[in-house]
């Protein structure tokens, strides 16, 4: 069996897309475009909780857009130097709605000659002041929010481990272990952990098991964690590349080194499973070197995507 030829997928490029359909589902006019080339840019450093990026914007129509009644007063064009002095005097040159381009100060403000503009394709967004372009993008942050569940999250199985207690034993105990032999369990803990993370602590009663708070924990037990994240639980994610149906006779030749035969457009296939789930389907790329699986369906819900 051939090496599988995968696609390779500019990380640049990869994070270009994704910032323009964010962008766009957020109502916002954007776009992946190559610079005119002509006088007139500006450029600049903005600093914000997402943290830096650069911009390019022409300065001639910052200002119209920006004081649309000043250039019928004007007898002549306004020069570029002082376009770029009152873009860096102006509190907010630019009014963004897009909450990671949002910043706290503008810095490095000063006009581009046309050789220095880039010559490769970068995201732009239209704004009130003119259009944007983006030759840095910023590094998106996580922020803690609570979690809301789709419905389709529901059916994702969780593991719940109950944990009676531990004992030590030592490797030569552990040896001469035996059928019949009874081992003490000596330290009971009694906690409930979901994907490794105490959730609590249990008792028994005669329905069943009764989750307790902290205050109830055993004594010389450490105390669970009460609050619990759903958002920061980890979730086991697999990527299938195929399944194969098989008996015994044939699993013996593949053990034995027999290659297995696989479909020509299995790259195209992947199964990505959350927990033992399937929850998506994408296909196999290289990404900066490894290997990663681009989506192509999320499945929503039991009825489809």
């Amino acid at each position: 069996m051939s090496e599988l030829k995968l696609r390779r997928v500019d990380p640049l490029a990869h994070a270009h897309a994704q910032a323009i359909q964010r962008w766009r589902h957020a109502g916002n006019d954007a776009g992946l475009g190559t610079l005119p080339v002509r006088p007139g840019y500006l450029r600049f450093c903005a600093e914000g909780d997402s943290g830096c990026w650069h911009g390019l914007v022409m300065a001639r129509d910052w200002l119209h857009q920006s004081l649309p009644a000043l250039h019928s007063l004007l007898l002549r064009e306004c020069p570029l130097p002082s376009i770029v002095e009152l873009f860096r005097t102006v509190a907010r040159p630019l009014p963004l709605a897009v909450d990671e381009l949002r910043y706290s100060r503008l810095s490095d403000i000063e006009p581009v000659a046309p050789t220095q503009l880039p010559t490769h394709e970068v995201p732009w967004l239209q704004t009130s002041r003119g259009r944007l372009w983006l030759t840095r993008l910023p590094i998106p942050v996580a922020t803690p929010a609570p979690l809301k569940l789709d419905p389709w999250l529901n059916s994702v199985p969780m593991r719940l481990v109950l944990i009676l207690g531990a004992s030590q034993l030592s490797v030569a105990d552990r040896i001469r272990l035996a059928e019949g032999d009874v081992l003490r369990i000596q330290q009971q803990t009694r906690h409930c952990l979901l994907a490794e993370r105490c959730l609590g602590v249990f008792t028994f009663t005669q329905e069943g098991l009764h989750m307790q708070s902290s205050d109830a924990s055993p004594e010389g037990a450490p105390p669970p964690t009460v609050d619990i994240d759903l958002g920061s639980l980890p979730v086991r994610l697999e990527f299938v590349l195929a399944t194969h149906e098989v008996d015994l006779a044939s699993l013996a030749q593949i053990i034995a080194g027999q290659l297995i035969p696989l479909p020509e457009d299995a790259a195209q296939h992947i199964e990505v499973r959350a927990n033992g789930k399937s929850v998506a389907q994408g296909e196999l790329v290289q990404l900066d070197g490894q290997l990663g699986v681009e989506l192509l369906k999320v499945y929503r819900s039991s009825a489809g995507e």
